[in-house]
């Protein structure tokens, strides 16, 4: 069954005083926190509600300042905050109708999950109560329940691009492209696995700092809630990971999110549109936004967005033609339900009925379980419509039969269960090659718009060719898999830098050694290897040159002979500027950083263990990657092991011995031991307490 999205412009004047809900307050003494000697927090609380008031508070502890940016975002206070920057996501949050949605549709979410969110409200607004000296704005606490659904619709529409179809209107470029960021999953069943059991690798590659960086927790509660792994910080459960009798992990994916309509004005009265024959006036929606000047100044701004029959619509700054966008995650609140429903389901029929909410609006999932079940889904909001349609930048917005109604359900979407090769993977790939073969007849079967990678990076390649070069594999190999270094010569990439790796040095005097240093690179990157650095460089120049990113990975990378040469010879100028030499190892420029702690990043741009640096000085800083790692391995009984990892530690006050414990693993690519046994935990713990 489909899920419609038939939306009239009622709702947004509706508004219900369902924020008020009679929930008891939390008692605290029913919570207890467990620190393990990594600062990890494991949170016990009779109820779900109980224990989503210790995650809120254990979260705090460690990062206050930063869980606060998605509460900022669901309270509109951005523009307080951040200036004219933070301003605009307050105006998109209004050009979508974030509060209106809430309001209208928060009376239809379930009470369990309500209750829950309430408990969570409550850790935050308490946490805050006691520490005020730490808000960062005004006025932004007590948090409700309402307030971090309006959250998760901002942030899910930001997500899919939707604030950058916003920015193209107002700016006049609507054929930018978005690249987005990478990550990994992998899962093998008992038909590939040495021992019979089945592996799961999560490994999602995002900010290393920061708001979108991720934060390791472990929850349960007497209610039959007991997820360990990551969210992000502020998320209200665990966003990947695992309970007793499941796992999954998520990946970014590309799928065609939403579209922009041009409308046709009437040519003398205002705000009037042609739809279907007849003519509509645009409904207009003032706010005023609050913009921080300075450290106490505050200049309230008025701005002004429409309404119409299509979504939300604005005025093009640069065309003065107006413009409509819709993306299913501007009529939709339950992304949170998901998790939370995710989080309890005990088998792969109930984690599948979560699934089917399609209130996540998207990344790939890939998930295994105790029962030996492994499965590939590219899962997101898809809006349902012709190939011809989307092709076009812009669709005239005149006739509702070129406006989407309905989204994909999910079995139209791709996806792969128990293959017969026994794995299932994406490492930012098309979604047909989910396992040991593209999957061609599926891919010509399915509508375009489904997938906006086509080909496979550097990662599928060599994750198949590992794969497909063992006949089994044990937990240890499969953990060894992920942090491979290496690049495979069949990659798309390497085969568009052959004229530089095939190249006569002599034919190019002045930088000939640096040609030789390519030509012997042995295609794996690890710490003392000057020919990874020379080519992560010349890569970086190249790249920042043509205005590319993650997608030339995998297709599109459109580079002259002449280029690539420029590129290598700007690479050696900042090499001689910085280094006095070319033969400068990888480790020396490539590191991780946070606060004033350093380590040497481990890793390389699109190898299995990716990780992408941004040009500081005369370093390279790592700004996104491997900021997560979890292994699990099932047998037919629940979790025989678990194993993680965090760039640097869960903290971010540099005092805490959590702030950085974590880094050497990182370095050294390595992980530790896991638990979800609450006798263990308790009987291990560095220690335990009761928030507040």
């Amino acid at each position: 069954m489909k899920k419609h999205f038939l939306v009239s412009l009622s709702f947004l004047c509706i508004y219900l005083l369902t924020s008020a809900q009679n929930f008891p307050p939390i008692n605290t003494n029913n919570i207890s926190i467990a620190r393990d000697s990594w600062g990890i927090p494991h949170i016990f609380g009779k109820t779900d509600a109980e224990a989503a008031y210790g995650l809120a508070w254990a979260n705090a502890e460690d990062a206050f300042a930063e869980m606060q940016e998605i509460l900022i975002v669901g309270k509109g206070k951005m523009g307080k905050y951040q200036g004219i920057d933070g301003a605009k996501a307050d105006f998109f949050s209004h050009v979508i109708q974030a509060e209106e949605l809430v309001n209208s549709k928060i009376a239809s979410l379930p009470q369990d999950f309500l209750q829950y969110l309430d408990g969570y409200a409550q850790g935050i607004s308490r946490f805050a109560e006691l520490h005020p000296e730490d808000v960062k704005v005004k006025g932004l606490f007590p948090v409700e329940a309402k307030d971090i659904l309006k959250s998760y619709v901002v942030i899910m529409s930001f997500l899919t691009d939707a604030s950058g179809a916003m920015d193209k209107i107002y700016n006049g470029k609507l054929d930018d492209v978005k690249t987005g960021l990478g990550s990994n999953a992998f899962a093998i069943n008992s038909s590939k696995s040495a021992d019979g059991g089945t592996y799961i690798c999560i490994n999602p590659h995002l900010q290393m700092l920061g708001s979108f960086s991720f934060y390791e927790a472990h929850i349960a509660s007497e209610e039959g809630l007991n997820m360990a792994g990551t969210l992000f910080l502020g998320g209200t459960s665990i966003y990947m990971g695992n309970n007793e009798n499941l796992a999954w992990g998520m990946t970014w994916n590309y799928f065609d999110q939403g579209d922009i309509y041009k409308l046709k004005m009437h040519p003398k009265k205002k705000l009037m549109y042609e739809y279907d024959g007849e003519w509509k006036k645009l409904e207009t929606k003032k706010v005023w936004l609050k913009v921080r000047l300075g450290k106490k100044f505050t200049l309230p701004v008025s701005k002004k967005s429409y309404w119409s029959e299509l979504g939300p619509a604005l005025k093009s700054n640069e065309s003065k033609d107006y413009y409509a966008f819709k993306y299913p995650s501007f009529y939709d609140i339950t992304a949170p339900l998901q998790w939370y429903r995710m989080n309890k389901a005990k088998n792969f029929e109930e984690f599948r009925a979560a699934l089917e909410m399609l209130g996540i609006s998207m990344f790939n999932i890939v998930y295994a379980d105790k029962d030996d079940n492994i499965y590939y889904v590219s899962y997101g909001q898809v809006p349902e419509r012709k190939d011809s349609l989307v092709a076009l930048e812009v669709i005239p917005g005149d006739k509702s039969a070129n406006v989407w109604q309905e989204i994909h359900s999910l079995d139209e979407l791709p996806h792969n269960l128990n293959p017969e090769c026994g794995y299932v993977f994406n490492t930012n790939n098309t979604p047909f090659r989910s396992d040991c073969e593209m999957n061609l007849a599926y891919k010509l079967a399915s509508p375009k718009y489904v997938d906006r990678r086509p080909a496979d990076n550097n990662r599928a390649v060599r994750l198949t060719e590992q794969f497909d070069a063992l006949d089994k594999i044990s937990f240890e190999q499969f953990q060894k898999i992920k942090y491979d270094n290496k690049y495979s010569k069949n990659t798309y990439l390497v085969k568009q830098l052959k004229p530089l790796l095939e190249a006569d040095p002599t034919k190019h005097a002045d930088i000939s050694d640096m040609l030789t240093w390519l030509q012997a690179w042995d295609y794996e990157a690890d710490s003392m290897d000057v020919s990874a650095a020379i080519l992560m460089v010349s890569i970086d120049h190249l790249f920042r040159a043509k205005g590319y990113g993650d997608k030339q990975f995998i297709s599109e990378l459109s580079v002259t002979e002449e280029e690539l040469f420029t590129a290598v010879r700007q690479a050696k100028a900042w090499f001689i500027e910085n280094y006095g030499t070319i033969e400068v190892p990888l480790g020396q420029i490539f590191k991780a950083r946070k606060g004033d702690l350093e380590v040497t990043s481990p890793g390389f741009p699109d190898a299995l263990a990716a990780n992408y640096g941004k040009r500081n000085g005369n370093k390279y800083i790592l700004e996104y990657g491997d900021t997560y790692t979890h292994f699990v391995k099932f047998d037919k009984n629940g979790v025989v092991e678990m194993r993680s990892a965090v760039p640097f530690g869960n903290s971010y006050h540099p005092e805490d011995a959590s702030y950085f414990n974590q880094a050497e693993l990182f370095r050294t690519q390595t992980t530790k031991e896991l638990s979800l046994d609450k006798e263990k935990i308790l009987k291990e713990a560095v220690e335990i307490y009761h928030p507040k």
